[in-house]
């Protein structure tokens, strides 16, 4: 049905014309970087997150999913005065044991862009944990089978890592997954060729910038949260895109 809607014409195209850009926060691990790992930058301690919520909420921005931004942009539903997009990338087990119950509180949902090798791996979510962030009202989105630079692999892994992903996502959980997120924000026109064909609607990047309806929906931009962004940080990226 949603895909459906990209042959809208008239008023669904003029209302996504006049739909403000909408920011697609982007986080990793949430929790305290353990000494010597690769990419400190990468965690945001929940104390942290808690806090950066909260200036969102006071900046007046309220969470939604990025399948309800879609809608709203083709004409078949609405948003807040202010929308933003709580993306959390490869799918860690502190994504549910601090991420989770840090929205549950303001009843805001997450998106879940979701590594399938990462599922119930060490460190990575387990199934009953995605079940309980998919009630909490997270939408779950693909981020391929097991993580590689897709330029680089043969046409035949990339079907397997953009087309299996979403299916085993859909099996697994018995969810859309329309959204694909591209394993370390990278991509090109094979690239998004490929998640085109596979059904996805749409697909996020790292690209800083804000998601807009009249972009390429295969490559929305995003805003970076890193270990060291103050909660006014974040207000200002949310707002620029920078």
């Amino acid at each position: 049905m949603l895909a459906a809607l990209f042959a809208e014409s008239g008023s669904s195209a003029a209302g996504a014309a006049s739909t403000p850009p909408v920011p697609i926060l982007a986080y990793h691990h949430i929790g305290a970087a353990p000494p010597g790992t690769a990419k400190p930058e990468l965690w945001v301690r929940p104390a942290a997150l808690r806090r950066q919520l909260r200036a969102l909420a006071r900046a007046g921005y309220g969470a939604v999913t990025l399948d309800r931004v879609w809608r709203a942009w083709h004409g078949t539903g609405t948003l807040p005065a202010h929308p933003m997009v709580l993306s959390f990338d490869d799918g860690y087990a502190s994504q549910a044991l601090a991420a989770g119950p840090a929205l549950r509180g303001r009843a805001w949902p997450g998106v879940l862009n979701l590594l399938v090798d990462r599922i119930g791996a060490r460190g990575g979510l387990s199934r009953s944990q995605v079940r309980r962030l998919i009630r909490d009202g997270w939408e779950i989105d693909a981020h391929s089978m097991s993580h590689p630079d897709l330029r680089t692999v043969s046409a035949t892994r990339l079907a397997g890592e953009v087309t299996g992903s979403r299916r085993a996502l859909q099996d697994a959980f018995g969810v859309p997954v329309d959204f694909f997120a591209y394993p370390y924000g990278r991509q090109d026109a094979r690239v998004r060729a490929a998640v085109r064909r596979a059904g996805f609607l749409g697909a996020t990047t790292i690209e800083r910038g804000l998601a807009s309806a009249t972009a390429d929906p295969f490559a929305l931009e995003r805003v970076l949260v890193g270990a060291n962004d103050s909660p006014s940080s974040v207000v200002r990226m949310a707002r620029t895109g920078g």
